[in-house]
């Protein structure tokens, strides 16, 4: 069992730097290219003046109407400076719960897995924002962060932790279910009402899904093996298409991860950005690596046309490909945009 003290370390934020938050998307696309500037120029000194003239600068990337590509640079930067995730505002909410209430997926994937589950001034998680606005993506990518076992820690505390974290409860007694359901998104309350009932034993094999879900996942597995989209798209749901097997994986990872893993990276060279898009959206991982160790941004770099090769870039960086990744001979997607003159992709991962 998950120690109470321990649990109350992993959802109390850290209560310095409560500042109002509220720039508009122009001011951090310029705050960004200032901060990333400053990096390229190796000027750390200017970028801890950005942070102390900026304040809470993670946060309002975080609550900014959208997240251009450069600010993940950004962000990441600002942690390098020493930017604090737990950090909260004057309502106690930090950058995962802004970044999940308007479902920022690339944001919230860029903090670490204990600064997703501190409670804000209503004692809110962001799992709970994330139910409440209905934001789909952040609330799977939370959800899922808890069937794996480096942070569910089933080895040491069984299913004990994942379940409290589930449960937890906002200050009116809601659990993320409850605010979904009366925020109207009733399916993404059944989601998470799945997550909750869900065991993860000390040896990470996962359990409970119903008769009903187990035909849906061995019928998903199957159209995915057999190579049949058209079926995949009819048969496939919004929470359907990621009910976990024992071992954790979904019927796509199951059935056809090296066949989306081939045709992700056939698109990236092509150009084709929607046909990244989709496969990005059918499962296939931004990040996946060929048999000479080169991700879809490194294909899409050296060899996709430079009129659409920009396009393609944003949608694997969108969908959170590593623009620092290097392949077999020690080179990242922007070494190979340089080398090919492709500039507007070079400029988008500078």
């Amino acid at each position: 069992c998950v120690p109470q003290l321990h649990l109350q370390e992993l959802t109390q934020p850290d209560p310095t730097n409560r500042r109002s938050v509220g720039d508009s998307p122009a001011d951090l696309r310029n705050f960004a290219h200032n901060v990333i500037r400053g990096a390229a120029a190796g000027n750390a000194p200017a970028g801890h003046q950005l942070m102390q003239l900026r304040g809470p600068s993670v946060m309002q990337v975080a609550d900014a109407p959208e997240t251009p590509v450069h600010t993940e640079k950004c962000i990441l930067y600002l942690f390098e400076l020493g930017a604090n995730p737990k950090a909260a505002d004057a309502n106690g909410d930090t950058a995962a719960h802004l970044a999940a209430r308007r479902d920022h997926l690339r944001l919230l994937t860029l903090l670490s897995f204990d600064a997703k589950w501190l409670r804000n001034d209503n004692g809110a998680t962001p799992l709970m924002e994330a139910a409440r606005t209905g934001s789909w993506k952040c609330a799977k990518h939370l959800l899922h962060l808890l069937r794996q076992a480096m942070f569910n820690e089933c080895r040491q505390h069984g299913n004990s932790k994942r379940s409290r974290l589930l449960e937890l409860q906002d200050r009116e007694g809601r659990t993320a279910s409850d605010l979904a359901r009366l925020s109207g998104h009733s399916e993404l309350a059944s989601y998470i009402e799945r997550e909750m009932r869900l065991v993860v034993d000390a040896d990470g094999w996962i359990s409970g899904l119903t008769d009903q879900e187990e035909a849906d996942r061995q019928e998903l597995q199957r159209l995915a093996e057999a190579g049949d989209s058209a079926g995949l798209r009819r048969a496939a749901t919004r929470g359907s298409c990621d009910l976990p097997d024992g071992f954790g994986r979904t019927s796509v990872d199951v059935g056809s991860s090296q066949q989306l893993v081939r045709c992700l990276h056939h698109a990236a060279n092509a150009g084709n950005s929607a046909a990244a898009s989709a496969l990005l959206a059918a499962g296939a991982s931004a990040n996946a690596r060929d048999k000479l160790k080169s991700t879809p941004l490194m294909v899409a770099a050296e060899f996709a046309p430079p009129a659409t090769a920009a396009a393609v870039g944003r949608v694997l960086l969108d969908s959170g490909a590593d623009w620092s990744l290097k392949n077999r001979d020690g080179r990242t997607a922007l070494d190979l945009a340089t080398q090919e003159g492709k500039s507007e992709l070079a400029e988008l991962l500078r």
